[in-house]
């Protein structure tokens, strides 16, 4: 199963910017789903406030942050220095003991390290070397 990841990053801002924001945001996640990982995409709720015209600002701040709060680690999207909103998603991540990354080599490196010391693969590493590890 692959990791859930949170792409986080600036979005908030005048209507050109935001936009630019939502690009980058999408850009850096596709990076992260090519990586191998599953991503979850605060932006995505463009397309609600699109259909049905009445989310401010906590509507899809609010929407978002349990996703955060299920993930396995929080991917930040070049930019998120300037953004309140990412600041508090952070928080939230380390409140929770969920890692926050930046670069994908990284996330990658932290994640097989996980997997290679958790009994789960010490178990599936003796039953594929024939009771050997």
């Amino acid at each position: 199963m692959s990791k859930r990841i949170y792409v986080a990053g600036k979005l908030n801002d005048m209507a050109v910017n935001y936009l630019q924001n939502v690009s980058r945001m999408m850009k850096t996640a596709e990076e992260v789903r090519k990586a191998g990982y599953s991503v979850f995409v605060p932006c995505i709720d463009l397309l609600m406030g699109i259909m049905f015209g009445d989310y401010d600002y906590p509507d899809y701040f609010n929407n978002s942050q349990p996703w955060i709060e299920v993930a396995d680690g929080v991917f930040l999207t070049p930019g998120w220095e300037t953004s309140s909103g990412t600041k508090k998603e952070i928080e939230l991540a380390k409140s929770r003991g969920i890692p926050v990354f930046e670069n994908i080599d990284i996330m990658d490196d932290y994640f097989d390290k996980i997997e290679r010391e958790s009994p789960e693969y010490e178990i599936l590493s003796i039953h594929r070397n024939g009771g050997e590890r």
